[in-house]
């Protein structure tokens, strides 16, 4: 059974009421503060849509690195920073490529979701 609307487009909605028709009548001393809220919105629908398959590649990009992985998320994160803090990926060479092209994939697609216009800059 499909609900609709699912959480992305009942954030999708209220957001574009809060820009289209509350945004104009809020005095201007309150401008900046519905703007933080619809930007609030914007990335908690992204998050919504997007933050499971962000997560599922962070969890594979983490697993294939050397000693790194783990039976979660969290654990694939501990055991990364305990083997930087060790000094694992400090010789240049594949090992320490491999670190950097994951990370970089990683905050791309973190970046996809809190500030898409950032991968544009």
């Amino acid at each position: 059974m499909n609900i609709r609307p699912d959480a992305t487009e009942l954030l999708a909605i209220a957001r574009q009421t809060l820009l289209d028709e509350l945004l104009p009548q809020l005095p201007s001393n309150l401008r900046y503060q519905a703007l933080m809220v619809a930007n609030a919105m914007a990335i908690a629908r992204r998050e919504c849509s997007d933050g499971e398959a962000a997560d599922a590649a962070e969890t594979l990009l983490l697993a294939a690195l050397p000693d790194v992985g783990g039976a979660s998320l969290d654990e694939a994160r501990q055991a990364l920073c305990q083997a930087i803090r060790q000094g694992r990926f400090d010789a240049p060479g594949s090992d320490q490529e491999q670190l950097l092209a994951a990370l970089s994939a990683i905050t791309r697609a973190r970046l996809s979701i809190s500030n898409p216009k950032g991968l544009a800059e």
